[in-house]
């Protein structure tokens, strides 16, 4: 063997042995280490660690607890921990660790090492532990309420949001600005906020002139999660507009919505070539000490008329639970009143009401040498629950005299809903009449009843119409007989309906002795199929008759009585599709079937299309029939040439769009119709209407041309006008009053003003939720407000305050003196106490600190500190209690005396005791257990 190979032989011998010497020297030491409990709760900032020793050798043990973790992770007990264990001795550990408030969500590797005397690792174990995603943001607004003395002092919103979870965040604030005259405005801002990281968002806006006027608005703020758009806070902000002199607004209309405008509308029309038309018209109303007055009005004038017709016009007036109209009435009973006239309408409480009203049947109101010649009548009619739409009742006497007729006619009626439940309800009515005929010397009674229901049987769902009305009976629906039936029931994705309808109409009148009579048949049976990739599909089964006398003229023989009949069977096939992402939809439906005509010995074929299509602000509509489906049809087109067939075609399109910002409106439309009764007739038309803040303005024209045979015409129509928005006005019933406020500096405290006493000008007055400011008189003026209780509400400034009262306004003029003493203010501060080497890890920031002052066990005030943990507060004389607020405290800080007593004095500064907040400190257990 030579000495090369001789050498390497004995190396490797040598790196064997030393290689099971030492992996025995490993294997045989005798100190165990395991982690024997392992508290890992995720939600929890302290993780607490037991590590169990077991020395299992002949000799004593010395050595050390190292661990390395996470930069957030602390020992609060310290890095290295002494080992001593004697021979055969256990014993455990307890290691107690931190997570700083900014470690962030996940999992953490901790490491455990057991180190010897000289800095050798002799065991080590790893465990984890993990943070659950605490995603918690909080807002705050800095100032909740906003006092604004300037119309063109712009508003100013600042809200904090503070990520106080171990995420960052992306968020959106959206800011809604609630101005009437530009609609609800919203300011949008984005950020992205670190972990334990705050930021304040401000908003600014410039209000309208009119949102400017308003004695207080609220302005919401809501805060969302990007980019799912998940919303995890909201906040309001009141806005106080300072003036002095205020005008009382209904809270819930808070100027976003009026249910009054005042406008004007003036207009011109030309119809054709020599046909001109004038027209005014418009509404508003205005507030009265006690009540208020609307007007409505509508006037117009054609060129070759001498007489303006005034309709739809009245003066209303509303005076607590009564309302007075005089002008234009207008009243639908069984029979209809419409006229000039007068009405009174009185309100009782739980929605009872009684209405009486006169009516001369002439729409034109100044109608010359016509009073009472068109006929006239009065009604008296009593309701009650008008405020409750499932029961309620009502009953009404109407007289009517008919100079037609030369009849005196009388109805005594009554209505009721009663629902039984939420599935059945059941409205009913129950009219009797009673006619005098003057010429005729008859004294004619008569009935009508109608009642409409609606319910549910299993899954049947039903409803039904039925009315019967006399002869004779002096009402709109005169002589008919109505009956209307609907099931419906689901199976499943199907649905299968029916309907019956049936209706007579054979009225009859003393002046007029020809009969009339009319009757109508329909049927329907019909299937809806379950939707398959946006398609529906109907199937109806149609059965019609129809029989009539009064389109014998068409058939060349007036006289006759004899009803015509048509009758006919149909299907009707039906399919529509339907898109919403793309917004288009479309319809077809097909109707065919067999038709029996009154001259024909048999049956005809007859068919009708329709199709439309609708793609975003565009519509398509196209029609095709053939053959009659009316009996008018049949008639006209008989009277015309009894040997053609009815035919119609009909197309339309139509198209709408807005711009500026929906300010401007843009409609415009093409159609055309053929058929043997009107012809060939095409139309068109184009309208835009545009609407600003102060005005509105609209332009409508039109054109029509028709074609029958040698006879044709165009008909072309234009109109162009302007509305004028008045301001608006918010209208009250009621009675109302205004309060006079005078403030001065009550010096000698008598509650009284003396000569040598000066007026507090510049002074803020809370009256409930409205703010004034006094002039240089010491003055303010609250008008128009409603009777009833309202509270002076304190507001200290100026080292001055006022007494807050409950005041009853009952009268049109209400002085009001406030006499303001002067207060007292207390000051304070924080003082921080703690040791750096053993306090927890805190972060503190004494402006997020916050303090409650109560007085009689009544919040009177909140604050914070500076930033430099000092506050001040005015206060009025007395006794109070200041508690600091520990939800505002940090994590790791308390106070321990949270409460302090304090007398202020008018005119003198108190200073209360420091509020001394401390800092929790470090802990370290240990447990040691020997066999």
């Amino acid at each position: 063997m030579s000495l090369n190979c001789r050498n390497k032989f004995l190396f490797f011998i040598l790196f064997v042995v030393s290689f099971i010497k030492i992996g025995a020297q490993f294997s045989q030491f005798p100190v165990t280490m395991e982690i024997e409990e392992d508290h890992n709760p995720s939600k929890s900032r302290l993780i607490n660690i037991v590590i169990a020793f077991q020395n299992n050798g002949s000799e004593t043990f010395t050595g050390k607890l190292h661990t390395i973790l996470p930069q957030v992770y602390k020992v609060i007990s310290g890095t290295d921990i002494p080992i001593n264990l004697q021979k055969g001795e256990k014993k455990y550990i307890p290691i107690r660790l931190i997570a700083e408030t900014n470690a962030k969500a996940g999992s953490s590797e901790l490491r455990i090492q057991l180190l010897s005397n000289s800095g050798v690792i002799l065991s080590e174990k790893i465990t984890t532990h993990t943070i659950e995603v605490d995603n918690n943001l909080t807002m705050t607004s800095l100032s909740p309420i906003i006092f604004r003395s300037a119309d063109n002092e712009p508003v100013s919103v600042k809200i904090r949001i503070a990520n106080t979870g171990n995420i960052p965040q992306s968020i959106s604030l959206v800011c809604k600005f609630p101005d009437a005259d530009k609609g609800n405005v919203f300011v949008e801002q984005q950020a992205k906020i670190g972990v334990k990281r705050d930021s304040v968002f401000t908003f600014t806006y410039q209000p309208s002139k009119s949102l400017s006027g308003t004695a207080n608005y609220v302005i919401n703020i809501s805060g969302f999660r990007n980019p799912e758009k998940e919303i995890f806070n909201t906040t309001s902000i009141t806005v106080q507009n300072i003036a002095s002199k205020q005008r009382y607004q209904e809270p819930q209309y808070s100027s976003i919505t009026d249910p009054f405008k005042n406008e004007i509308t003036t207009s011109f029309r030309r119809v054709g070539q020599n046909l001109n038309m004038y027209q005014i018209y418009g509404n508003g109303g205005f507030n009265l000490p006690s009540g208020y007055l609307f007007l409505r009005g509508n006037a117009s004038i054609f060129s070759n008329q001498q007489l303006p017709v005034i309709t739809n016009t009245n003066i209303s007036m509303f005076q607590g639970n009564n309302e007075y109209h005089v002008g234009s009435v207008n009243k639908m009973f069984e029979t209809t009143l419409s006229g000039r006239g007068a009405e009174y309408i009185r309100h009782f409480g739980t929605g009872k009401k009684i209405e009486i009203a006169f009516v001369d049947q002439n729409f034109n109101l100044i109608e010359k040498n016509a009073f009472l010649k068109n006929g006239y009548g009065f009604f008296a009619k009593g309701s009650l629950n008008t405020n409750n739409d499932d029961r309620n009742a009502s009953a009404a006497y109407i007289y009517r005299y008919d100079p037609f007729e030369k009849a005196k006619h009388h109805i005594l009626g009554t209505e009721g809903n009663y629902a039984f439940n939420k599935k059945w309800k059941l409205n009913g009515k129950l009219n009797t009449g009673l006619s005098s005929y003057e010429e005729q010397d008859v004294l004619k009674p008569s009935l009508a009843f109608e009642t409409n229901y609606k319910g549910a049987i299993d899954e049947y769902g039903i409803n039904g119409n039925y009315f019967y009305s006399s002869a004779y009976f002096p009402g709109n629906r005169r002589g008919s007989m109505q009956i209307q039936q609907n099931i419906t029931k689901n199976f499943g994705d199907y649905n299968i309906f029916t309907s019956f309808n049936y209706s007579n109409f054979s009225p009859k009148f003393y002046f007029f002795t020809r009969s009339q009579i009319s009757d109508n048949t329909r049927f329907d049976l019909g299937l809806k199929f379950p939707s398959v990739k946006k398609l529906n599909f109907g199937l109806i089964y149609q059965y019609q008759n129809e029989s009539s006398n009064s389109f014998n003229n068409f058939f060349g023989n007036w006289m006759s009585e004899e009803t015509k009949q048509m009758s006919a069977h149909r299907l009707i096939e039906s399919l529509t599709w339907s898109d919403n992402k793309t917004r288009q939809s479309a319809v077809l439906s097909l109707e065919n079937g067999f038709v029996q005509y009154p001259l024909q010995d048999s049956p005809q074929f007859q068919l009708r299309f329709n199709a439309n299509y609708n793609f975003r602000k565009l519509n398509f509509n196209a029609i095709y029939q053939k053959g009659s489906y009316y009996l008018s049809e049949y008639a006209f087109t008989y009277r015309i040439n009894k040997d053609v067939e009815y035919k119609k075609l009909a197309l339309s399109l139509f198209y709408n769009e807005q711009f500026l910002e929906r300010r401007l409106s843009i409609s415009t439309g093409a159609s055309y119709a053929d058929d043997i009764i009107y012809g060939k007739a095409p139309s068109a038309f184009i309208n835009a209407k545009y609407n600003a803040k102060k005005f509105g303005a609209f332009f409508n024209s039109s054109w029509y041309n028709y074609s029958v045979g040698s006879l044709s015409n165009n008909i072309l129509t234009l109109e162009i006008g302007i509305t004028i928005n008045l301001k608006k006005a918010v209208l009250d019933p009621g009675k109302k009053g205004k309060i006079q406020i005078f403030t001065f500096y009550d010096e000698n405290n008598n509650n009284i003003y003396d000569p040598e006493e000066k007026p507090a000008n510049d002074y803020i007055v809370s009256i409930n939720n409205v703010v004034l400011k006094t002039d240089a008189l010491g003055t303010a003026l609250y008008k128009d407000v409603p009777f009833g209780s309202f509270e002076l509400k304190q507001l200290i400034q100026q080292g001055w305050y006022y007494d807050e009262q409950k005041l009853d306004l009952d009268k049109y003029n209400y002085p009001l003196q406030i006499p303001l003493h002067q207060n007292g203010t207390m000051t304070g501060k924080l003082f921080l106490d703690y040791n750096a080497a053993t306090s927890l890890e805190f972060d503190i920031k004494t402006s997020s600190i916050y303090f409650n002052i109560l007085k009689d066990n009544r919040l009177i005030e909140r604050f914070s500190a500076d930033d430099e943990g000092k506050f001040t507060s005015f206060l009025p004389t007395g006794n109070y209690t200041v508690i600091i607020d520990e939800a505002s405290l940090p994590n790791n800080v308390y106070c321990e005396q949270k409460i302090k007593e304090v007398n202020i004095k008018a005119g003198e500064i108190t200073k209360i005791p420091d509020f001394v907040i401390k800092v929790k400190e470090k802990r370290v257990n240990k447990k040691t257990f020997s066999n």
